[in-house]
């Protein structure tokens, strides 16, 4: 792993830890975040109105909302307009894998003060809203 990748995990996690905002929802939830684009962490190119469906604190599914199924029990957030990927760049997003991502209002990739346009994140499945 390269150094700068480190550091930006880092302070990703820590930015997050630091924020003081409540956590929702119990580990054995099940959560969908619906209509975010999603950026997996990996060279695939992004998901415009995905889902990331989250299971007792993994990855259940992710990918278009044509092909992931919501269960009628899943704890829905709204990420339509916002950017879901890895809390940790060198954990991407994959189905069976640790629920360890972040919602921003903003593309990551285009917008380096991105962490102040953070919605929201999950780590080991538990979601915490960040206000807007």
């Amino acid at each position: 792993m390269r150094v700068a990748d480190a550091c930006l995990s880092l302070t990703l996690a820590c930015a997050a830890a630091l924020c003081g905002c409540a956590a929702s929802g119990d580990d054995a939830a099940t959560w969908a975040i619906t209509g975010a684009t999603l950026m997996d962490g990996t060279a695939h190119v992004p998901v415009d109105n995905a889902v990331v469906l989250v299971k007792s604190g993994r990855i259940a599914a992710l990918g278009s909302a044509a092909e992931v199924a919501i269960p009628n029990d899943a704890k829905r957030i709204n990420g339509r307009g916002r950017f879901v990927f890895p809390l940790f760049l060198e954990q991407p997003l994959k189905a069976d894998g640790p629920a360890d991502l972040i919602l921003c209002d903003t593309n990551p990739a285009r917008d380096p003060d991105y962490m102040k346009k953070t919605s929201g994140r999950m780590e080991k499945g538990r979601w915490t809203q960040f206000p807007n």
